[in-house]
This record gives structure tokens, C-alpha cells and sequence, in this order.
């Protein structure tokens, strides 16, 4: 009986510590989540990625920090307790109030697991949100890389002085220029998926297409015309850049711009958006030649 009775006690003493124990770790594991929640949320906040990621990190373990304990502790409890074994009577006040802490344990860890899960389920919807942010602003910051390329170069076609400083960016016959309007149409194939790596590639490609096309007209110029056409071309934007100025009389700027629209036919092509602006905006539209029939 002795034996028995230290046995008890000595059982009753292990299983006050495992409460203790079991409250410990619970509470460790709840302060930690709730931590993370408050360091995820001033990451967040702040616009910092890697505090929010730890704070997030910092909820999940956590929680299952919390179910752990709970688990060791209701395991230890079951090994000294066992649920099969006969009663006495003088185990049964201990047994109440083990069994009580096994209920404890039981409802503390289903109301654990489904925090658990909860946090997982909001952890995967916030991470699958954050993903489809950051592929929006990846397309974005791609968009805008793009379009600065179009417009760059929807500009120098536009412009027939700049044009005419450096007319290989627009003949499709320099490899360069050939390469840049590849990468071009590339780029807007891309933009048109889902694939936003693709679309990335597709955008560096036009990038350095587009650098390198630029690079080589300016440096080649009005260099690869012969000289009488060289000089024609030299002339024909002389009286391009009068046409454009404001303060000569309407009559002379359009003389001006036949003049060099003369010069420069059979010797270089001049950009249909460069006319289109010419014409429309500048109001330098040139007047039809009248057909005149000849007698037989």
C-alpha cells in the first residue's frame, strides 16, 4: 500500500508539472502567433517584405509550437493515466481530476488545430494574393518599359527632322533596324499572354534592339547615301526645318516643304507618320499637280 501510495503521488506530482507544462508552451505558442501577427501587420503597413514574411513565419510556428506541447503533454498524460486501467479507491480523486485534464487537452488541441488551420488557410490565401500583385506589377513595370520603346521610336517616325538626322532607323533593309522591328512585334505578341517571364524576355530583347538600332543610325547618319544624294538630303532638311517655322508666310513654308519633298524622292523614303504630321498638323498638305491630256 505504500508503494501504491508513493507511486500515486509521485504520478499526481508529474502530472501537476505536465499542467503547468501544457499552459507554459500554450501560452508560449499563443504569444509567439500573436507577435507575428502584430510584426506581419507592420510589415505590411511599412511595405516591407521580409518583415512581413517573418512575421508570418513567426505565426505559423507559433501555433504549432502550441499544438506540439499540447500533444507531448496529452501523450505523457495517457502514458501515466491510461484510459484501460482498473480503479481504486484511492486513485479516484486523481483519476477526476486526470480525467478532467485530459478533456482539457483534447478540446485544447481540436480548438488548436483549427486555429491552425485557419492561419494556414488565410497564410495560402494571403500568399497567393501577394503572388498575383506582384505579377500585376511585374506586367505593369513591363508595360511601361515597352511603351517607352513605342513611343520612343513612334516619335522619331513622327518627327521628319530627326528622321532625316537619322534615316537607317527606319529602312527595314539595315539589319539593325530589321532586328529592332522583329523585337517590336515580339513584344506585343508577349504582352497579349499570360506568360509573364516571356513577356519579360521579349521586353529586355526590345530594349537592346532598340539601343542598338538607335546607336547605329546616329552614328551612320546621312553617311551611306552618295555624296550629290548627301548633299540633296542635307538640303531637302534645310527647307524642311522653314516649312516648320511658324513665322514664314504660309505660302513660302509650303513651297519649302514641295521643294524638299522633290529632293528627297528616289533617294529615301520619307515615313508615313512623319507626312501624316507634316500635312495634318502643320498644314502643309501639297497641292495635286493638274493632269494635263495631251492631243494624239
Amino acid at each position: 500500500m505504500d508503494a501504491s501510495g508513493d507511486l500515486h503521488r509521485a504520478s499526481s506530482t508529474i502530472t501537476a508539472w505536465l499542467e503547468w507544462g501544457f499552459w507554459i508552451g500554450v501560452s508560449g505558442g499563443a504569444i509567439a502567433a500573436a507577435a507575428g501577427v502584430i510584426m506581419a501587420a507592420m510589415g505590411r503597413r511599412a511595405g516591407d517584405g521580409h518583415v512581413a514574411r517573418r512575421g508570418t513565419g513567426l505565426i505559423i510556428r507559433g501555433v504549432f509550437s502550441a499544438i506540439a506541447f499540447s500533444g507531448v503533454v496529452g501523450a505523457a498524460q495517457w502514458i501515466l493515466d491510461p484510459p484501460a486501467r482498473a480503479p481504486s479507491p484511492a486513485a479516484e480523486p486523481a483519476e477526476s481530476g486526470g480525467n478532467g485534464f485530459a478533456d482539457l487537452l483534447l478540446w485544447g488541441g481540436l480548438a488548436l488545430a483549427g486555429l491552425a488551420a485557419a492561419v494556414l488557410a488565410g497564410w495560402a490565401g494571403w500568399r497567393a494574393r501577394r503572388r498575383h500583385t506582384v505579377k500585376r506589377r511585374r506586367q505593369q513595370a513591363l508595360e511601361r518599359s515597352h511603351d517607352a520603346v513605342a513611343a520612343a521610336y513612334g516619335a522619331y517616325l513622327a518627327d521628319v527632322l530627326e528622321w532625316l538626322e537619322r534615316p537607317a532607323l527606319s529602312d527595314v533593309s539595315v539589319p539593325e533596324t530589321a532586328v529592332l522591328v522583329q523585337a517590336l512585334a515580339a513584344a506585343d505578341d508577349a504582352r497579349l499572354g499570360n506568360d509573364v517571364e516571356a513577356y519579360q524576355r521579349a521586353v529586355a530583347v526590345l530594349r537592346t534592339a532598340w539601343q542598338a538600332a538607335d546607336d547605329h543610325a546616329r552614328r551612320t547618319g546621312l553617311r551611306q547615301l552618295p555624296r550629290v544624294e548627301r548633299r540633296a538630303a542635307e538640303q531637302a532638311r534645310k527647307l524642311l526645318a522653314m516649312a516648320l517655322n511658324s513665322s514664314c508666310g504660309e505660302h513660302e513654308r509650303r513651297s519649302a516643304y514641295a521643294k524638299a519633298r522633290d529632293l528627297l524622292d528616289g533617294i529615301l523614303v520619307v515615313p508615313p507618320q512623319a507626312v501624316a504630321t507634316m500635312e495634318d498638323k502643320h498644314r502643309l498638305a501639297l497641292i495635286p499637280k493638274p493632269f494635263r491630256s495631251q492631243d494624239r
